[in-house]
């Protein structure tokens, strides 16, 4: 018979590039738009629907595709034209919802039907590319569908992050319906040689076993439907993994991303021609499905052979091994049915849109939360084992067998394995007592003891989220601050719950009558009676305590003129679901949220944030209040804003006798003129930024990741910042205060800011670090013998003089012990090691170091000494204090 051939060998190159354009925009512009979703579906929904409605929409497209006359031009360009309107209405329809907050049934619609705009005409591409590559029956799509995998990989990167944090979301989408067009024209000019005729087509490839069954059009599709579904949420998993083990910020996440599409570009590749046709690849596809997503479990330990590598080598090793066989789905079933090559593949995304449909919602609403990662790895694993067998066409007889023992072996040895979280970088800390791990759809949630800090933390995903250490006395700050502002604050939100200690102080306030808690993640309310201590089981009091679970943007549109007081805490302003919590627009919504001469109160980390991030976030608050202040707690910033200037009220002042007033004095807020020494300036000396933080453009995600001496010099440039803006309280907070208090006590303050910035950059020298011998003409310790002598019982200026000296006997100690074995060096390690411990009696590193001194001078102490820092850190040995004393030995 004759045979009918596909495109040229130029064809196929024009092919090549149009399937890679494609991708580029389709992969792009997914990124973008599911995350501007975020603002209208809510943070704890949109990934997972978004990627959902994506998959199916794309699928839709696809079937469409494989049913439109494949011999013109016009389906391409129709695509073409319909990406490129979308990509420039969607960004704006988006956060114009965001923005206006309408009904939730509205913003779903709307949501919805725009991820469809951008994902049909998506999947009208490969179909027609498809008809046009070979028309044979045993025609190889591998190097056409790698082409497009490769380009979604570099539309996650250029789209999705590159072009952003230049231009913008805008711009970036823009560009994303430009690539889809011209993708559109160059498909288009490749003629498809008659693709829209059903040919006669003889086999192309290798004769098959006499006995081998053929596959059929349903058979393949519900194999393509299971596979979708387990890809689906091996994807989201991996950057669930992701997370933990690189990090939340948005380049951890892009680089997951970009490494989850090269692995899959290589397997559609390389699959098809490991594999081989027939019945002997379907049954490989199954077992190399099933050893991909076993590869989790080996996961940690290849990271650890390669944790100096770069992001996007590590990502591969985390992700890769497990997506590289879904790759090779497609092409393997495509090249195994009959009939002309568009329309097969057509035929065969329709059964993907169906495993979207079904596969993630499922992973997402149900298996996550109940069974957490390693179950629904353990699920879709014996899933798979068991469709090798039911689906005969697959697989038969011994592979079968085969299929079903290692589905049933993998999801065993997934279901019994030390949870995945676990095993990440941060939880794995030996430092760290696992007290409790509970995972949901959003966050994998840790309570654990940190011996060598002392204090007790709840993780998210790896971060540590909120503590008892001594650095978080700022949390009480955010709920006490606003509380003693405002004149009558009975109705009060808090926005993200973590430990509860903010919660928990505004709950001692008895004029507060209702107390609603917003926060996204169940697992991490579950946790609060881990830390009562500083919450007071504020949860328990169901009398005026309200828990609202859910995304909080959402929560305040739909509480209108409702709070007198809204303090939050949320993620960092640099992580991708956090910084629309920073953004103008946000704060536009927040404000409709309060009562008439409502307050806003938010926190912001100068340690955690470079400068240009740092004043962007603090302009974007500052310009959305006609009136608005900046406020310093430690090393802290604390914002406030509202309608108009507040008076500072004696009479809102407790009796320091009393509990709350007690609380408020360890904070340095028992009087007026304490509360007003930590004021800094009005939000009228911040001048909004060159690049505005918007909705539309939250460029500070995209910034490059610091570390090192680089971060170390974050922390002293933003707080020379705020001293260059500093200025007097308001001169009405003054009247009425004895003597000149507050200004004694705001000067000492400053002084005390002045001797952070020294000490900082101190710490930064001593390791090699330069430049920032400008910020601090005197030293660290001149600046805090100045300021104890201006205010010598102020909380923050004695809890800094005793930090400093922590540090300075610890070091002491420590270096006697490193430098001699002499009685006379460890005797002089026990004297600074005594003191030590007397400052920070909690620390387990101090214990064993104290230890190892009496162990030098023979002293039976030491046994008890080491007996407590296994106490309080049973792993002791395994910290970097234990290596180093075990060096000693």
């Amino acid at each position: 018979m004759i045979r009918a051939s596909g495109a040229s060998a130029g064809g196929k190159l024009r092919l090549c590039l149009a399937a890679l354009l494609c991708g580029a925009s389709g992969l792009g512009l997914e990124v973008l738009v599911v995350a501007l979703c975020g603002l209208t579906l809510g943070y704890g929904a949109s990934a997972a629907v978004g990627l959902t409605v994506f998959l199916v929409g794309w699928s839709l497209g696809a079937l469409l595709s494989g049913r439109l006359r494949r011999g013109s031009a016009w389906p391409l360009v129709v695509a073409g034209l319909t990406l490129a309107s979308s990509a420039f209405l969607a960004p704006s329809i988006l956060v114009q919802l965001g923005a206006t907050a309408p009904a939730v049934a509205t913003a779903w619609a709307v949501s919805i039907l725009l991820l469809l705009l951008i994902a049909l005409p998506q999947g009208v591409f490969l179909p027609q590319l498809a008809a046009r590559w070979d028309l044979t029956r045993r025609g190889d799509l591998g190097l056409l569908l790698g082409s497009n995998l490769l380009g979604a990989a570099s539309g996650a990167w250029f789209l999705g992050h590159q072009l952003p944090a230049v231009a913008g979301r805008g711009a970036a989408s823009l560009v994303g319906g430009g690539l889809a067009l011209l993708a559109a024209l160059l498909g288009a000019s490749v003629s498809s040689q008659g693709a829209d005729r059903e040919p006669r087509l003889a086999a192309a490839g290798p004769s098959e076993p006499a006995d081998e069954r053929e596959l059929t059009p349903l058979t393949a599709g519900l194999i393509l439907a299971v596979a979708t579904g387990w890809l689906g949420t091996l994807e989201w998993l991996g950057l669930r993994l992701g997370v933990l083990w690189f990090g939340g910020m948005q380049p951890a996440l892009t680089g997951v991303l970009i490494a989850s599409m090269l692995a899959l570009a290589l397997g559609a590749w390389a699959g098809p021609r490991v594999l081989g046709p027939g019945e002997r690849g379907r049954s490989g596809l199954v077992l190399a499905g099933l050893l991909g997503t076993s590869w989790w479990l080996l996961a940690p330990w290849a990271l650890a052979q390669v944790a100096g590598a770069p992001l996007l080598v590590r990502a591969l090793v985390l992700v890769g091994p497990t997506l590289l066989p879904f790759g090779a789905v497609v092409p393997v079933l495509h090249r195994d049915l009959q009939g002309e090559s568009g329309a097969r593949l057509g035929n065969l995304f329709a059964f993907e849109a169906l495993g979207a449909l079904v596969g993630l919602p499922i992973s997402y609403l149900w298996l996550l939360p109940a069974v957490g990662l390693n179950g629904t790895l353990a699920a879709w694993a014996l899933v798979a084992g068991v469709t090798g067998v039911a689906l005969g066409g697959a697989c038969r007889g011994a592979r079968a067998g085969i299929a079903l023992a290692a589905g049933g072996l993998a999801g065993a040895i997934g279901w019994v394995a030390q949870p995945l979280a676990l095993s990440s970088p941060a939880l794995s800390n030996p430092a760290l007592e696992l007290l409790e791990f509970v995972e949901d759809r959003n966050f994998a949630v840790a309570v654990v003891e940190d011996g060598v800090l002392g204090e007790r933390t709840v993780m998210t995903d790896g971060f540590r989220a909120a503590g008892t250490g001594r650095d978080y006395a700022y949390m009480q700050a955010l709920g006490h601050l606003p509380l003693l502002m405002h004149p009558a604050p009975e109705r009060v939100a808090v926005l993200a719950f973590g430990t509860g200690t903010t919660a928990g102080s505004v709950s001692l306030h008895p004029e507060v009558e209702q107390l609603d808690v917003l926060e996204l993640s169940a697992a991490v309310a579950s946790q609060a009676d881990w830390f009562t201590d500083v919450n007071h089981a504020v949860l328990e009091q169901r009398d005026r305590v309200r828990l609202r679970l859910g995304d909080g943007r959402r929560s305040l549109a739909a509480a209108t003129g409702r709070y007198d007081v809204l303090t939050m805490e949320p993620l960092l302003p640099d992580s991708p679901f956090g910084v629309y919590l920073y953004t103008e627009e946000f704060y536009a919504r927040a404000r409709t949220s309060l009562a008439p001469g409502g307050l806003l109160c938010q926190w912001v980390p100068p340690h955690a944030l470079e400068p240009n991030t740092f004043e962007a976030v603090v302009a974007a608050f500052t310009e959305a209040f006609p009136w608005s202040s900046v406020w310093v707690f430690g090393t802290q910033v604390v914002l406030l804003g509202g309608e108009k200037a507040p008076l500072l009220r004696t009479a809102r002042f407790p009796d320091p006798a009393s509990e709350l007033g007690e609380r408020l004095s360890a904070l340095g807020l028992g009087t007026p003129a304490g509360l007003a020494a930590r004021w800094v300036s009005s939000g009228a000396t911040w001048e909004a930024p060159a690049r505005r933080l918007t909705d539309l453009d939250p460029w500070v995600i995209f910034a490059p990741e610091r570390g090192g001496l680089d971060r170390l010099g974050d922390l002293p440039i933003n707080l020379e910042l705020l001293r260059r803006r500093s200025e007097r309280p308001p001169i009405e907070w003054l009247v009425g205060l004895p003597g000149d208090e507050a200004v004694r006590l705001q000067e000492a303050l400053s002084i005390l800011r002045s001797a952070r910035i020294a000490w900082a950059a101190e710490e930064r020298s001593a390791r090699g670090g330069t430049g920032m011998e400008v910020l601090a003409p005197r030293s660290s310790e001149e600046l805090l013998v100045e300021a104890l002598a201006l205010a010598p019982e102020d909380p923050e200026v004695r809890a800094f003089a005793e930090e400093v000296e922590f540090l300075d006997v610890l070091r002491a100690g420590v270096g006697a012990l490193a430098g001699s074995e002499t009685p006379n060096a460890a005797a002089s390690a026990v004297r600074s090691l005594n003191r030590a411990l007397s400052l920070r009696p909690e620390r387990a590193d101090v214990h064993w170091y104290m230890a190892a001194a009496l162990e030098r001078l023979g002293r039976p102490e030491a046994q008890e000494a080491a007996a407590r820092a296994r106490e309080l850190c049973p792993q002791i040995a395994r910290t970097p204090a234990g290596l180093r004393v075990a060096s000693w030995r």
